[in-house]
């Protein structure tokens, strides 16, 4: 892969990103260096409201009647574990690689967003319709950065979210559910347990029934479920029988699936088991739908070209994780690819990206852009 200046200039300004700590409900600093960049290079970026001190940065660029194109990625990082070798938030280049905490996840793919809406407020000529670049906070947790975007009034006909996914670009993702569980039974005392109902017991009945529950089906995307927690009884020691139970559910979910049917398939399960507790159910934040892009959108066709360009071959489509595009491509519908620089050790110590893959991430955005927005 042939990096050239743009990925020097794409190293460097990872770097810069990388610096400024961005834990999610600390992403002001790194925010203002990205405001401040933009306006350094001619654009007229716009903080956004989210909570407290962690705006979006908009950056707008109109260029008469035309489709709008949304170039967008996080800003916020993971917490630093144990184990790194230097400095997480100290950019240490090795060779091609670059170390720091949320260089690939995903400093990198904003930086490379960034230069990519820089290069084409230098070719206004050879394209028409609107530019649109965010650097959204709180992906990590509760995608609030995204979710004001989309409250704002959010309209794109198209869209590419600047995570790492260089081999193999993404057209679709799983969603998440995460389900909670009550379980009220009776209290009672413990020497005489058949006056009471025992809500962890009947807790844990459902819960081995569980996993028979069969799973949506897809071609490409696999559904999961996982039980988080449970908890019943008091943390004091009584001799009493328990009479609430808690459960929290993750389930992966797969196009054809959705929060309501999710919670009417553990509804179901609740019901066949005839128990003398009472269940309820209810979807607690984050939640986040499927999506998938169609093989044959325009936008597939036209990123297919532009990313030959840069690297002479075809994309292989991959299918990934959940994150702010199920939120733009699953909640608006937009048409959306996930595709950013190659890196390695997500959530972990010594996370890396690839320094050539940034500036050839930059190319293939800049392409994408002049062939979608005509």
């Amino acid at each position: 892969m042939v990096g050239g200046r743009g990925a020097e200039e794409g190293a460097e300004l990872t770097g810069r990103l990388v610096a400024e700590r961005s834990y999610p409900g600390e992403e002001g600093a790194v925010q203002r260096v990205i405001a401040a960049w933009l306006s350094a290079n001619g654009l007229d970026p716009v903080f956004q409201a989210t909570e407290g001190d962690r705006p979006n940065v908009l950056a707008r660029l109109e260029n008469g009647a035309g489709p709008t194109l949304l170039l967008t990625g996080h800003v916020d990082t993971v917490l630093a574990g144990e184990g790194w070798s230097s400095d997480p938030w100290r950019a240490r280049r090795d060779g091609d690689r670059l170390y720091g905490l949320g260089a690939c996840d995903m400093k990198a793919g904003v930086a490379a967003a960034m230069l990519a809406t820089r290069a084409l407020t230098r070719q206004r000529e050879a394209w028409r319709g609107t530019l649109l670049f965010a650097a959204v906070v709180d992906e990590e947790a509760y995608s609030l950065g995204a979710r004001a975007l989309i409250a704002a009034g959010l309209r794109a006909d198209a869209c590419v979210v600047t995570e790492s996914s260089w081999e193999r670009p993404c057209l679709g993702s799983v969603g998440k559910v995460l389900v909670r569980v009550d379980v009220a039974g009776k209290s009672a005392h413990a020497s005489w347990p058949a006056a009471g109902v025992n809500a962890a017991v009947e807790a844990a009945r459902f819960v081995a029934q569980l996993d028979e529950v069969p799973l949506g089906a897809h071609p490409r995307m696999t559904a999961t479920r996982c039980v988080l927690s449970i908890h019943s009884g008091s943390p004091q020691y009584v001799i009493t029988v328990p009479e609430r139970a808690k459960l929290l559910v993750n389930r992966m979910i797969v196009p054809g699936e959705s929060g309501e049917s999710v919670l009417a398939e553990m509804r179901a399960l609740a019901t066949s088991l005839a128990s003398p507790a009472s269940f309820a159910f209810a979807i607690d934040p984050p939640h986040y739908p499927p999506w998938e892009t169609a093989p044959d959108q325009p936008l597939v066709a036209a990123f297919a070209r532009a990313y030959a360009a840069a690297t002479g071959r075809a994309p292989a489509w991959g299918y990934t994780g959940f994150g702010d595009a199920n939120l733009f491509a699953g909640e608006l519908g937009i048409p959306t690819i996930q595709f950013g620089p190659h890196g390695g050790a997500f959530h972990q110590a010594d996370e890396w990206v690839d320094v050539p893959s940034i500036g050839a991430t930059v190319r293939v955005l800049q392409r994408l852009a002049l062939d979608v927005l005509r």
